[in-house]
């Protein structure tokens, strides 16, 4: 898949088949816009592209860096959203900073400028609530005239529905601000997933028997609640079930640092500075502070018990 990461590098002759939108959280709503789009490209014999921004406009419009706490939070990493792009089968993947000059563009010259113009697009999906240019004063109804005049096939989807509930990255982080952890795997199309490096933390799992793989909880990402989750781990190839404590170890630590601290099932070996997922099935518990050590691993033993049964019934 060719990335173009800069409109300055933005010029494809090919006739494209576009996907826009945001698409925070690649969720089943947004891969029925992008599935429109790879279907139109292999019928038409377009390339498929998908154009999305690498930050999230309110964020810049409302003047807000990632780590602020009143910013929105991304429901998955740059790294996943692009991982999940590709693995669908795009050609291209457009993912430009969304910036004042694209603040400022009139929906017009958006549509002339970059989706007739720099696209190249001879067909363009978009979702029901999809809108573009300064102040949002482009909507699908004005993409389909502006598509009818310039020859181009414009499809808008309509909401995905489940359990009468519109899908939304809204409604998504409501969900995994709350724990549901499962209903937010079912809107999203896979479980919540947060990947890093394992650091070297204290060993103190290790010394009690009980070894965990430290990755850190980024700041730009959307958290579930502290606490205990039964979760699944990605290392090394292949899947091993887990149980993870995300939190700021109130017991043991005084530095309120978010972080996830999981218990691999079955893995052998040394897992420090390797790259793992984690999938995040179940929220079990809320984090809470002991009042001795042996308290608390008495308690993670209990937590892993409680994993396996969970594990081996799902």
């Amino acid at each position: 898949m060719q990335i173009i990461d800069s409109l300055n590098e933005l010029n494809i002759t090919s006739k494209t088949a576009v996907a826009l939108g945001n698409f925070d959280g690649v969720h089943i709503g947004h891969r029925k816009i992008m599935h429109n789009a790879l279907e139109a490209a292999s019928a038409n014999g377009f390339k498929s592209l998908c154009f999305t921004f690498s930050n999230h406009p309110f964020n810049f419009i409302m003047d807000r860096d990632v780590s602020d706490p009143a910013a929105i939070k991304l429901i998955c990493s740059e790294e996943e959203k692009i991982r999940l792009i590709e693995d669908m089968g795009f050609d291209i993947l457009v993912n430009v900073p969304f910036d004042e000059h694209i603040m400022k563009m009139r929906a017009h010259d958006f549509f002339e400028d970059i989706l007739s113009g720099r696209l190249s697009a001879g067909y363009i999906s978009v979702g029901f609530n999809y809108s573009y240019g300064a102040r949002a004063e482009g909507n699908p109804e004005m993409l389909r005239d502006e598509c009818g005049r310039a020859g181009i096939l414009c499809s808008v989807e309509d909401a995905v529905m489940m359990d009468g509930e519109v899908v939304s990255s809204t409604l998504i982080r409501e969900m995994i601000a709350g724990g549901d952890m499962e209903k937010a795997a079912a809107y999203l199309g896979r479980p919540f997933t947060v990947s890093g490096k394992v650091e070297h933390g204290a060993r103190l799992g290790s010394a009690n028997g009980i070894p965990t793989a430290n990755i850190a909880m980024p700041d730009d990402r959307l958290a579930p609640p502290n606490g205990v989750y039964f979760t699944r781990v990605l290392a090394g190839g292949s899947e091993y079930k887990a149980v993870s404590n995300l939190g700021c170890k109130p017991t043991v630590s005084d530095r309120g640092i978010i972080s996830i601290e999981t218990n691999v099932f079955g893995w052998q070996g040394d897992l420090y500075e390797k790259e793992i997922s984690v999938y995040f099935d179940h929220f079990s518990r809320p984090e809470r502070r002991f009042a001795s050590q042996e308290e608390l691993f008495a308690q993670i033993s209990r937590d892993c018990e409680d994993a396996v049964c969970y594990h081996s019934e799902h």
